[in-house]
């Protein structure tokens, strides 16, 4: 990959890898859609605990690590209630039925977080 005159000014090696064009990651949604695949949750590892959680966006655009597993309901607070959507997005349940299922978010539990 070609550096600008700028960077090649400063000594800066080229990137390791080539940048991935947008064009080539939309094709591989729409294909993913077209198939009834629906795209993977990105997992990570949380900074704090190292544990590893799925990150999935919230009906409000936000972000948030939502930890594997369901809990019954009745064992998480209100408000601490997520769903996660067939698309993947993540939903506050508020409040809910006890004997239903719902995940956590890692933030609540995560070991090294504020009481």
């Amino acid at each position: 990959m070609a550096l600008c005159p700028e960077c090649e000014g400063t000594g800066a090696s080229p990137p390791a890898r080539d940048p991935v064009l947008v064009g080539d990651v939309l094709a591989g949604l729409v294909d993913a859609v077209a198939h009834g695949r629906q795209p993977q949750p990105s997992v990570a590892n949380c900074r704090r605990c190292g544990a590893s959680a799925a990150w999935h966006r919230t009906v409000r655009g936000r972000w948030i690590m939502i930890e594997p597993g369901e809990l019954a309901a009745g064992v998480v607070p209100a408000g601490s209630r997520w769903r996660v959507a067939g698309d993947g997005t993540a939903v506050n349940l508020g409040s809910a039925v006890p004997s239903d299922t719902c995940r956590v978010s890692h933030f609540d539990v995560c070991p090294a977080g504020p009481e």
